[in-house]
């Protein structure tokens, strides 16, 4: 096949069909449970996953292993030219330096991108330069999309207990426990690659509420693509969706879940948004 392919990896929390539809190959991140390594989405069901949350002594995230992207690129470059790997921000993440080292090895030759961003940020470039890619177009003309997609696209996620944040040791117990007795929900989002709280709530009905606004804020004279993002709270999120619908100018709304790598920081119910405007979705 003459075509570019597209790889991704599944922090970008792309839903299965919208996946398929864009023809990516997904690369699985790495969750660690008391020093045992599971590959997300193969080696370790989302039931087991949240079951084990609370009660592990140490749960952290990790890269996609060597071999995960050599099995995934040696399998893409038996059927295309050339490939376009797209990863969680490097700021975050040494996914990246990962898909730079493996790329050495494989036939064909690899552009990998830092996303700059994560979740379904991440999962809006990955989707437009699929598309771009089933429609026959260059390297060249992949690339500027995912540069203007990355630029137009924004993400924020409301955090409904920094427990999990601090048992990652993303924040301090201290700041914990003070930010729980005040009832003070975070809301995360992407700044210049680096994911950091943003604004602040008192209540997490407040903090969603916030969510909207910023993307309002953000966006305020386009129509925009929405993704509704959740982990672990499909009906909490389908009501959400609602309000969304309410208040933004949209043009397509659906709901995806974050994966377990990125439950790992926020436990589950959390809610947030990615959206950029629609006119680059065609």
């Amino acid at each position: 096949m003459d075509r570019i392919a597209i790889v991704t990896d599944s922090a970008a929390s792309i839903p299965e069909e919208l996946a398929k539809e864009a023809e990516l190959e997904i690369v699985p991140m790495g969750v660690q449970i008391n020093n045992k390594m599971y590959r997300e989405g193969i080696d370790i069901s989302k039931e087991e996953f949240y079951a084990q949350l609370d009660t592990a002594d140490m749960v952290s995230t990790s890269q996609p292993s060597p071999g995960d992207f050599l099995e995934v690129y040696e399998r893409v470059a038996a059927r295309a030219k050339e490939i376009i790997s797209i990863h969680i921000t490097g700021e975050g993440s040494g996914t990246v330096n990962v898909a730079n080292l493996v790329k050495e090895y494989i036939s064909i030759p690899i552009n990998v991108i830092d996303s700059r961003t994560a979740s379904m940020g991440q999962g809006f470039i990955a989707l437009a330069a699929g598309k771009a890619a089933k429609a026959g177009k260059s390297q060249e003309e992949i690339l500027r999309i995912i540069d203007h997609v990355r630029e137009k696209t924004a993400v924020f996620v409301a955090v409904p207990t920094l427990k999990y944040l601090a048992k990652s040791g993303r924040i301090s117990s201290i700041k914990s426990l003070i930010a729980n007795l005040l009832s003070i929900k975070p809301i995360l989002g992407v700044r210049d690659g680096v994911v950091e709280v943003v604004d602040k709530a008192r209540s997490y009905p407040k903090a969603l509420q916030r969510l909207i606004s910023l993307v309002d804020e953000r966006f305020p004279a386009e129509r925009l693509n929405i993704a509704i993002l959740h982990t672990n709270a499909p009906e909490k999120a389908e009501e959400f969706r609602i309000k969304v619908e309410e208040r933004l100018r949209h043009a397509k709304v659906f709901i995806a879940e974050m994966g377990t790598s990125l439950a790992v920081h926020g436990g589950q119910g959390m809610l947030g948004i990615a959206a950029y405007p629609a006119h680059e979705w065609e």
